[in-house]
């Protein structure tokens, strides 16, 4: 059996091709009941976003695992072989360990370091698990990426400094306000970056938020998005300053559409206001910044934040990464190991064996020695047995670590003469 990676990523295929083999929720649900029936998929666990569609699975044979999960997208989405050989990845072994660890920490996202990613790869796993569809392997390859990616978050910068141009402007406005629960917010424009910044604003608590923007049937589609937010129209968008602490702006207009004649005829001397004029080419007027009580953040400023940030990141994933290798050595020296755990545990379930049958025979004949005696005796005898076995169990792991378990594994058992894939002995004493 081989652990492979397999699926569609933000790295090699554009949205368009990963919309097609999105998973919905309906599809998760036929797609695990498939694999339930699959010959060459054991173990396996879907992950389905905006910006990937992969599947990790424990296969029988590797090369023979990969075609099947290749034919099921293909199958499954109706989706071109030509279309799919372009963009499909696959990884396997060590380097599908590997991929798990980094994906779980945020180091394989568009983002880098985001943190929900972490949620949605615990989930993934967490509904494979409900379904049956997972088992010893891949439960413990995605337990042990979430929690090494919560670690990574905890000990190093990786998550701590935002990147984006419209998160980046809410925390300008947050260090000067402290507190944004009880600020009013007017955004004008409703593209990509004012969306971000909505909702890092609703996140921070903000509940009052005028959005207005020319067209204005776009602000009122965000605004049945969000109850939060309210629509006023362009033309009174200088009206509004006097009753907000905060403007952001962010729209495709050539011109500047706050002007400083405007703001100064309708700010009060004695508020304190905020403008983030996140547009290119600018909508604040740059006189604007010269107002007493008037705070104005220009892109160029936010972008060398923003660089800054990655800077700390690039840097934080250089330790994230030597903390996943360490973690993938580890589980590979575990899933290693597999074939010979099932002998070491028949060997320590002989030498026990054989141990309390020499114990039991042993005392039958010390009927004269004192309770202390035999309780050193007892303690003395299953020293020496646990000694006896630790090297041989020892060279075992070794051998699995080596990738020669499955070898060890069979030579063992007949040096021993076990079924490797026995239960306890019929005879063996069970502990409740």
């Amino acid at each position: 059996m081989e652990i492979v990676v397999v699926g569609i990523n933000h790295k090699n295929s554009p949205l368009e091709i990963r919309e097609k083999v999105s998973f919905s929720k309906s599809d998760l649900e036929k797609a695990y009941e498939m694999f339930k029936k699959s010959e060459y998929v054991k173990e396996v666990v879907i992950l389905s976003t905006c910006n990937r569609s992969e599947i990790t699975a424990v296969v029988t044979e590797v090369d023979e695992g990969i075609q099947h999960l290749k034919d099921f997208y293909c199958d499954f989405f109706h989706t071109e072989k030509d279309l799919l050989d372009i963009h499909f990845f696959m990884n396997k072994s060590d380097k599908a360990v590997k991929h798990v660890f980094q994906l779980a920490a945020g180091l394989e996202s568009l983002v880098l370091g985001e943190d929900q990613i972490l949620g949605q790869v615990r989930n993934a796993h967490e509904y494979a698990l409900e379904r049956g569809c997972t088992g010893k392997v891949l439960n413990k390859l995605y337990r042990e990426a979430v929690t090494i990616a919560k670690k990574i978050k905890r000990e190093t910068a990786i998550s701590q400094n935002s990147l984006s141009i419209s998160s980046i402007a809410v925390k300008f406005i947050e260090e000067i306000f402290d507190d944004l629960e009880d600020k009013k917010v007017l955004v004008i424009g409703v593209g990509k970056m004012s969306r971000i910044a909505i909702e890092n604003l609703i996140y921070k608590g903000v509940k009052e938020i005028y959005v207005t923007n020319r067209t204005v049937g776009h602000a009122i589609n965000l605004s049945e998005r969000y109850e939060e937010i309210r629509v006023v129209k362009f033309q009174e968008r200088y009206e509004m300053i006097q009753k907000v602490d905060i403007v952001i702006t962010s729209t495709s207009a050539p011109h500047y559409v706050l002007k400083k004649e405007e703001i100064e005829k309708n700010f009060y001397k004695g508020n304190r206001l905020c403008i983030v004029d996140i547009a290119v080419p600018r909508d604040v007027d740059p006189e604007i910044k010269n107002l007493e009580g008037v705070s104005v953040y220009e892109l160029d400023e936010l972008k060398k934040v923003s660089l800054e940030n990655m800077e700390v990141r690039l840097k934080a994933a250089q330790d994230a990464m030597e903390m996943i290798i360490e973690e993938c050595v580890q589980f590979e020296n575990w899933y290693n190991c597999l074939p010979v755990f099932p002998v070491i545990e028949e060997i320590q379930e002989h030498s026990l064996d054989i141990l309390e049958s020499e114990i039991e025979s042993l005392m039958k004949r010390l009927d004269q020695a004192s309770s202390k005696d035999k309780e050193l005796i007892e303690i003395v005898m299953k020293s020496m047995a646990k000694k006896l076995i630790k090297r041989p169990i020892l060279n075992l792991k070794r051998a699995g670590e080596d990738r020669k378990g499955k070898l060890y594994a069979k030579i063992a058992s007949e040096l021993f003469a076990m079924n490797i894939y026995g239960c306890r002995k019929k005879g063996r004493k069970q502990n409740a």
